[in-house]
């Protein structure tokens, strides 16, 4: 081979070669670009992500857990000694669907003790609920403006826009701010912590059952709240019991088999010189949440001595049922 012919091979040898040394420097660069871009869009999707993650949090901040607020009986702030010194007091029922109902009451001082009580309905919309209020004992007719502030702080507005002939009592007009009634603020009250208990109600949910009595006067009643673990008032039961008993018992059945826990409340009579005879009160629940005593029923199971203990009591109510 002379050397024009293999100078002309090795020429073409090295440019073949070059060729194929360049080729992955431009697809290197390709991947590059494309992995650039690639991250641009990763980083445009988790920044979107984290603006919709901030304003789903910031909107969630700002709309307050409204089962925070819910059956709580709220007492006017500025009112002591609730209902005996009479005042202000509202229920939430429900909050659904953006849909808000419940009850508000004004109560005069004794000893008539002079009522007022309404229902309200309307929209709830993040901290604040528009309501208007309905079925008024007295036949007013108004507005309620409900501001969630807090936990522990419920503000409401008043106005009645038609005023009815019945002024005897009258939910007053303005701009009030209510906390939970607690067990705290009853003046005299002591716990029977042996009869007190946790119990899931039905649409109560989870709350405390708590049996005590009134020291603060003459007499020592017996009384039976539903509240929450810190003491916050949610429903009074109005058992009829004579003043001065001793409680015995506690039960929660489902006597009349309607799905919903009745309570049975068994107590001792020790009421001037009494001999401790027990005195037996069935409290039914009401698809409401309510509690109704069938004072009827209870006469029955007290003078057919069917009062003893709590499962004496639950047969003769569930063969009567």
């Amino acid at each position: 081979m002379n050397k024009k012919l293999l100078i002309t091979l090795i020429t073409v040898t090295c440019l073949t070669a070059g060729c194929t040394k360049t080729a992955p420097s431009v697809r290197l660069q390709e991947t590059e670009n494309t992995s650039a871009s690639a991250s641009q869009e990763n980083t445009i999707t988790i920044q979107s992500s984290q603006e919709g993650n901030s304003q789903a949090a910031a909107e969630t901040e700002s709309k307050p857990d409204y089962s925070r607020y819910l059956k709580k009986n709220w007492i006017r702030s500025t009112d002591t000694d609730f209902p005996e010194n009479g005042g202000l007091s509202l229920v939430i029922s429900s909050v659904e669907d953006g849909k808000i109902k419940g009850d508000i009451s004004a109560v005069g001082s004794g000893p008539a003790y002079n009522i007022d009580r309404s229902g309200f309905e309307g929209t709830v919309d993040g901290n604040t609920a528009q309501c208007e209020l309905v079925d008024d004992s007295r036949g007013n007719k108004g507005t309620v403006r409900l501001t969630f502030k807090s936990p522990g702080i419920l503000e409401a507005a008043v106005t009645i826009t038609e005023k009815s002939e019945d002024n005897i009592m009258t939910i007053p007009e303005g701009t009030f701010e209510f906390a939970p009634d607690n067990l705290k603020r009853i003046e005299g009250f002591e716990p029977i912590e042996d009869q007190s208990f946790m119990v899931d109600l039905d649409s109560w949910g989870k709350v405390k059952f708590v049996s005590g009595k009134l020291t603060a006067g003459s007499h020592i009643p017996a009384v039976f709240y539903l509240t929450d673990e810190d003491g916050a008032i949610f429903y009074e039961f109005n058992t009829g019991f004579p003043y001065n008993v001793d409680v015995e018992a506690v039960s929660f059945k489902d006597l009349n088999k309607d799905g919903l826990k009745d309570i049975i409340i068994i107590v001792s009579d020790q009421y001037d010189g009494a001999s401790g005879l027990p005195i037996a009160n069935v409290c039914f629940q009401q698809e409401d949440g309510t509690f109704m005593t069938d004072y009827e029923l209870c006469q029955e199971i007290n003078d057919s001595g069917n009062n003893k203990d709590i499962k004496t009591v639950t047969n003769y109510v569930m063969n009567k049922k």
